[in-house]
């Protein structure tokens, strides 16, 4: 299921790895046995991902010579014989299993900043209607990439946004209206995760790296430019449950004059239910103090229910009739590669809000 998946998002390498561990997984039996008694939803907790994620660390590790040098062709035109995949998988399973298994008892840690994009064209749309500086609070920050959007090079459709000739240019296939050109104003941003990376530490940064399909070089070197950039800027984020986090910051006084933001991506399916309805309530306690000198908008990138499509939703509220009211801006690649625009004006139809 998993390797079809792959194949459909065009990833032939990655869903050859995955027919290769649907094979050769029993040499690894307490991995397997870790994996067919897990304690809830192997999807939604990305278990399979972590496990990939542990063989490319194992790959980039350059301890198993045969998995090192499959990967290394991962961008080949062809793709190597099951036998080659099975033999260098089954090396790595069995003297790896025990690294194989920390990294399916550690959390999923993406950081894609290509899904900025999302985020920058709805800001660029809402600064259009009302050109109020923002402040970012971002769930599930990881190592805090994408705080770092102000100083990217952004295209959305024609529009050019963020730091032009930035070494970070993060530039998606767009169909659909251009967003609204025009400045977009970052006044701060700052992210929680249950458990933050340091890029600092090359360990961490490394672990980012092992979550990138093996073969895709644009976004290696893009996250490689990120995180380049994330030590010189360093992003601010706390250590903390999401849902309390996010209470505390939404006790904090909003400045006048400008907008704030709740931004997240990829998030909802790892928090347990009842963190995302606490985050729907506060939300909108929240919103019912929004007027617009003080704005509040909530921007999610998440699966839908279906998980059939990755969803840009977007809830405003400032004092209007309206507020609450949740729109589909956009769908899009889980990790970015396109956007099919919709926007903020002509969006149909309204969803529920995200988590709900």
């Amino acid at each position: 299921m998993e390797a079809a998946k792959a194949r459909a998002f065009g990833k032939a390498f990655v869903a050859a790895v995955l027919d290769s561990l649907g094979r050769t997984l029993c040499a690894a039996p307490t991995v397997a046995r870790t994996i067919e008694t897990w304690p809830g939803d192997l999807a939604s907790a990305g278990v399979i991902f972590r496990l990939t994620a542990g063989l490319h660390a194992l790959a980039r590790s350059q301890q198993f010579p045969m998995l090192h040098a499959l990967y290394r062709d991962a961008g080949a035109a062809t793709v190597p014989d099951p036998v080659q995949f099975d033999l260098a998988v089954t090396q790595a399973l069995v003297l790896g299993e025990d690294a194989l298994l920390a990294w399916l008892r550690g959390p999923t840690q993406t950081n894609e900043v290509a899904r900025i994009a999302g985020l920058a064209a709805v800001l660029a749309d809402l600064s259009a209607a009302q050109p109020l500086p923002c402040r970012i609070l971002e769930l599930g920050s990881s190592a805090g990439l994408n705080l770092n959007l102000a100083h990217y090079a952004i295209t959305v459709g024609a529009v050019e946004l963020g730091k032009t000739g930035s070494a970070v240019r993060i530039a998606p296939r767009w169909s659909g209206p251009s967003p609204a050109a025009g400045p977009v104003m970052i006044a701060g941003a700052r992210g929680v995760d249950l458990c933050p990376l340091d890029v600092a530490h090359p360990g961490d940064a490394d672990r980012l790296h092992a979550y990138v399909w093996p073969g895709e070089r644009a976004r290696t070197q893009r996250l490689g430019a990120a995180i380049a950039l994330a030590r010189r800027h360093r992003p601010r984020v706390d250590a903390a449950s999401a849902a309390a986090w996010l209470e505390q910051q939404l006790e904090s006084p909003q400045l006048a004059g400008e907008r704030r933001v709740v931004f997240h991506a990829m998030t909802l399916q790892y928090m347990p239910p009842a963190d995302r309805a606490r985050i729907d309530r506060l939300l909108a306690d929240a919103g019912a103090q929004a007027s617009p000198a003080r704005p509040l908008a909530r921007v999610a990138i998440e699966w839908n229910a279906a998980r059939s499509d990755v969803e840009v939703l977007v809830t405003c509220w400032d004092g209007r009739p309206q507020d609450g009211t949740t729109t589909l801006a956009a769908r899009c690649h889980p990790y970015a590669e396109w956007f099919d625009w919709i926007g903020l004006g002509r969006a149909s139809p309204t969803r529920d809000e995200p988590g709900n």
